[in-house]
């Protein structure tokens, strides 16, 4: 807040209070409340602190910068009261997470969204089984679908997904960005089945067979020469 707006706050307390405001006042004023800004919310302070009865009857009301910081972060904080976050795609850093917060609590503080996002009421459904999907739909979860056999199939969502760790009911993800299709590894774990393909398992085991079967061959001086290039691989790293 800089002196103008200090000298507008003024002007707008007098009317409660009959002062005098002055440059000095104003220039204190502006001192004192420096991170603040003038806006609505603080106009609305000063009506608020106008607007409760003194402590002792008969006393004279009259306000301080320090009453306008208390009453505006009452203003703020009541608006809170409910308050739900919406959870964000970057939710899995720490560092987005605070952000996303920090920014969804000053808009409902500042009277800019409510406490609570919106959500749609249910459309009618004509059986138990329509509701639920219209239910899952409007939270994001796949309907989980049937086999030839009518069996119902286990959404992939249902599962965290072996390959991005992505949570129960969030998409999977690719390069920090949401795909619609999930992972493979997590469609095979949501049926039952191991998260690595038999297949690339098997392999993956020749792989390691080989490999300690190519270690056993070596010689103590072949050893040790391996042993000194993997040491300069972890220096270089």
């Amino acid at each position: 807040m800089n002196t103008a707006e200090a000298g507008r706050l003024l002007m707008h307390a007098a009317a409660f209070d009959n002062r005098q405001p002055s440059a000095a006042a104003a220039e204190a004023w502006a001192a004192a409340l420096g991170n603040m800004p003038l806006d609505s919310d603080t106009l609305a302070a000063v009506a608020r602190y106008y607007s409760t009865p003194p402590a002792r009857p008969g006393d004279r009301l009259w306000i301080q910068p320090h009453d306008i910081r208390t009453h505006r972060a009452a203003i703020r904080n009541d608006r809170l009261t409910g308050f739900v976050y919406e959870p964000q795609p970057d939710d899995d850093n720490p560092a987005a997470y605070l952000r996303n917060l920090r920014q969804q609590r000053a808009l409902v503080a500042g009277g800019h969204r409510e406490p609570a996002p919106a959500r749609a009421a249910l459309p009618p459904a004509n059986s138990d089984a329509d509701r639920m999907k219209n239910t899952l739909a409007l939270i994001g979860r796949e309907v989980p679908k049937t086999d030839d056999e009518g069996t119902a199939t286990v959404s992939p969502l249902s599962v965290p997904c072996p390959m991005c760790h992505a949570r129960l009911g969030q998409q999977c993800k690719r390069s920090g960005h949401p795909i619609t299709t999930p992972h493979a590894a997590r469609i095979r774990v949501a049926s039952g089945d191991p998260a690595i393909d038999p297949a690339d398992q098997q392999a993956a085991d020749e792989r390691r067979a080989a490999a300690a079967a190519y270690l056993a061959r070596l010689t103590d001086d072949e050893r040790a020469q391996l042993a000194d290039f993997e040491q300069q691989l972890d220096d270089a790293s």
